[in-house]
């Protein structure tokens, strides 16, 4: 049965995605830590093209040679983008806490902003130059309990927001594109940079626990989820869009505190509890819904 998609279907879609992506921390963390993150990239990326390629062998009104060529640029552009921020986001959560990873990816909306008017000359009202100038405190709130051992999974996670930007003003011109072919390049340029790396850093034994958890990473929770963001996102208004999103900001220190017991220090939850105050203005005022 095919779901006709509308603002709160589509909605409740882009919740259940943010919902699948909040457990990739957890999975991470469940590792035996036997091998690098580079292992569990690639085989977090192997999951993300098997899910591609079973989506695209299904239900299809075209063939997946033409889902994935028409549009090819955009859709090789936008699964580099994509793997990239995977690439990010493992060498962050290796290196620091999960919260600081998840609060300083949820500064993205505020980046599509500001790209869009550096880039596109798109117009940012003021109230979202305040809710940005808001966000900046909470990162410099957070950024208190910073050191120079954490400044590679700083780095690594404060280019996710840079990334997703762009992935977000690509995602307005896909109406003609397959989103399963996104997921496909995405998948195909991980498992690349996944081989080089391990080859370059120390091999690729890893345990079967570890490349179950990578597989199950990228296969169900992004494989998944990131067809449905894709789909669902177009029908729900930007904003809302973000503020929906927030379920994996939110979701996922939950998991790894109740499971692993992971516990941000305070300046983190203090200074992410800023930035989210930010972005559910952003979300929810209804200028910045009409801009």
């Amino acid at each position: 049965m095919k779901v006709r998609l509308n603002e709160r279907n589509g909605s409740a879609f882009v919740f259940l995605a943010g919902t699948l992506f909040s457990f990739s921390p957890l999975l991470f963390r469940w590792t035996s830590g036997e091998g690098s993150e580079w292992l569990f990239l690639l085989w977090r990326s192997v999951g993300i093209l098997i899910a591609a390629l079973v989506a695209l062998s299904m239900g299809s009104v075209s063939r997946p040679i033409d889902a994935i060529t028409t549009g090819l640029g955009k859709n090789f552009l936008a699964g580099a983008l994509m793997a990239g921020m995977s690439t990010s986001f493992i060498i962050s959560i290796a290196r620091i806490d999960a919260a600081t990873t998840l609060l300083l990816q949820s500064l993205a909306p505020f980046s599509a902003a500001l790209l869009g008017w550096l880039l596109l000359r798109e117009k940012v009202d003021g109230h979202t130059w305040t809710a940005m100038a808001t966000a900046v405190v909470g990162v410099v709130v957070m950024g208190t309990t910073w050191d120079s051992s954490s400044a590679v999974g700083i780095s690594a996670a404060c280019c996710i927001p840079l990334m997703l930007g762009v992935y977000t003003v690509l995602l307005r011109d896909s109406e003609q594109r397959d989103p399963r072919a996104q997921v496909f390049f995405t998948g195909v340029i991980g498992i690349v940079v996944g081989v080089i790396a391990a080859a370059m850093t120390g091999g690729f034994a890893l345990p079967v626990r570890d490349v179950l958890l990578g597989l199950g990473s990228g296969g169900i929770l992004l494989g998944v989820g990131l067809p449905i963001f894709n789909v669902a996102g177009r029908h729900v208004p930007a904003a809302r869009t973000s503020l929906l999103l927030l379920s994996e900001i939110v979701l996922a220190p939950i998991w790894v505190w109740l499971v692993v017991n992971e516990t941000p220090a305070r300046n983190t939850v203090v200074g992410g509890a800023v930035i989210l105050l930010a972005l559910g203005w952003v979300a929810t005022h209804p200028r910045v819904q009409a801009s």
